[in-house]
């Protein structure tokens, strides 16, 4: 059963700078182009003069904006003659169930889980020059002494945390591309190992 989490899918109504401050922003290389997504936090509670919400008496809600979860069966060739997709690898049809919980406020709900297949992801936030904007307008102080990390991803490499400018002024492909260069140079610095 997987774990429940939250998708804001909505984009053109999002509250921008608003309620909700990214813990985490990462810029994603894929093959049709880079990505923006990011893990949110709200509170709600009281607030007081020292901190924006009193910690003791705080309500967290968060979710993933820019990212959105797809279920999907295996991957199969299609061996349909008549179909568009014969010949080629297709998923099928996830199978999944509907359950009920209480969601973060205890009020009754239901939640399609996967039972067989596969979760992938689709990401919704290009990086443009207005999602730049947008992605900076809630990135911050998350929490008492808590920031933004800001992450880089590409394929089957860790991710790589990296400071704001670097992040929000490069491109994920030119920052691998920099740190390949550096690791050139090194090896050309390093002196030959002896033998012997």
């Amino acid at each position: 059963m997987s774990i429940k989490q939250n998708f804001v899918t909505d984009l053109e109504n999002f509250s921008w700078d608003k309620d909700w401050r990214a813990s985490r922003i990462v810029k994603e290389k894929r093959v049709d182009g880079e990505y923006y997504f990011a893990s949110i936090i709200r509170y709600y509670g009281e607030k007081d003069d020292s901190h924006d919400y009193d910690i003791g008496d705080t309500i967290a809600e968060s979710a993933w904006l820019g990212r959105n979860e797809k279920f999907v069966g295996k991957r199969v060739t299609d061996l349909d003659r008549d179909s568009k997709t014969f010949g080629k690898r297709i998923w099928t049809q996830p199978i999944t169930e509907i359950i009920e919980e209480e969601d973060d406020k205890g009020k009754p709900t239901t939640r399609e889980v996967l039972v067989d297949g596969k979760t992938i992801y689709e990401y919704t936030i290009k990086v443009t020059p207005e999602n730049t904007k947008r992605m900076q307008s809630i990135a911050g102080a998350v929490s008492l002494n808590q920031e933004t990390q800001f992450l880089f991803v590409y394929g089957a490499v860790p991710p790589l945390a990296v400071d704001p400018e670097t992040f929000w002024q490069t491109s994920v492909k030119e920052y691998l591309d920099t740190l390949k260069l550096m690791n050139v140079e090194k090896i050309k610095k390093s002196p030959p190992k002896s033998h012997g």
